[in-house]
């Protein structure tokens, strides 16, 4: 056989490489990618609020305040350590029903100083049927910025799709979350979602969630933009991005433009 042949099938092959690609490409259902990816995000930061108060806050808290999901508080003053326990039997008044069960742990350092550090782990810890594990820990520097990093996390969802994240972000708050007017958010996660996807999380800009949404297990931001991109292989990727938009007091629209153009709204 001439040498004009081999040629001629390796273009061929490659050809039908480059069409499988194309192909994956294509048949991914981009919407249900959506969904997943901000399910992803939620399972991040719908447990922030608690991880963001100060031991100090936990132990002035009185029989009126209310967190969300309502959790049992358990506090170890010596060890400084505070349990948050959520029971599925609950009944718990807030205009935001989402469910959660497990608990959340959070040990505090045992000295007072301007830089202080803590950790927030979950034990058996789900929220909507989405399960999370794994350790977060925090940071507040001297100018009050609070540095979140964590790596290899778990979510897990309730139809058993796994995926890992990792990340880095920082937060603004005021000294007394429980009575300010909310938190600031910006940072990276990256990971390896349930399809076996490398993707990013990038909070580009300011991420504002308020306390009194907080209070009412309000948990979406109010403002702010999330940039999600996901691995398609052969140095492929494709982007979604999620705009938050205030609608009225704490409801909040969650709107993505999907890679194809298309606008779809995550949380009706």
């Amino acid at each position: 056989m001439n040498r004009n042949y081999f040629l001629y099938l390796a273009i061929l092959l490659s050809s039908f490489g480059c069409q499988d690609d194309a192909d994956k490409v294509i048949s991914t259902d981009l919407p249900a990618e959506a969904n997943q990816m901000f399910e992803i995000s939620t399972a991040w930061s719908e447990s922030l609020y608690f991880s963001l108060l100060t031991f100090e806050e936990y132990t002035s808290m009185d029989s009126t305040f209310i967190l969300p999901g309502c959790p049992i508080v358990s506090i170890e003053t010596e060890g400084r350590k505070v349990t948050l326990e959520f029971l599925a039997s609950t009944e718990c008044a807030q205009s935001n029903e989402g469910k959660r069960t497990g608990k959340i742990n959070l040990t505090y350092p045992l000295t007072l100083d301007s830089t202080r550090t803590w950790t927030q782990s979950y034990e058996n810890y789900t929220f909507k049927g989405t399960s999370i594990d794994g350790e977060r820990n925090y940071k507040q520097s001297k100018n009050g910025i609070v540095t979140e990093t964590f790596d290899m996390m778990t979510q897990k969802t309730s139809k058993e799709l796994t995926s890992i994240l990792s990340g880095s972000l920082m937060h603004q708050k005021n000294a007394k979350l429980s009575s300010s007017i909310g938190l600031i958010s910006t940072g990276m996660m990256t990971g390896r979602n349930a399809a076996g996807r490398e993707f990013s999380i990038e909070i580009p800009e300011d991420r504002l969630m308020l306390t009194n949404c907080f209070k009412q297990n309000e948990l979406n931001p109010v403002s702010g933009v999330e940039i999600w991109t996901i691995d398609r292989g052969s140095s492929n990727q494709v982007t979604h991005r999620l705009t938050y938009e205030l609608v009225d007091s704490c409801q909040v629209a969650a709107n993505v433009l999907l890679p194809d153009g298309r606008k779809l709204l995550l949380n009706p």
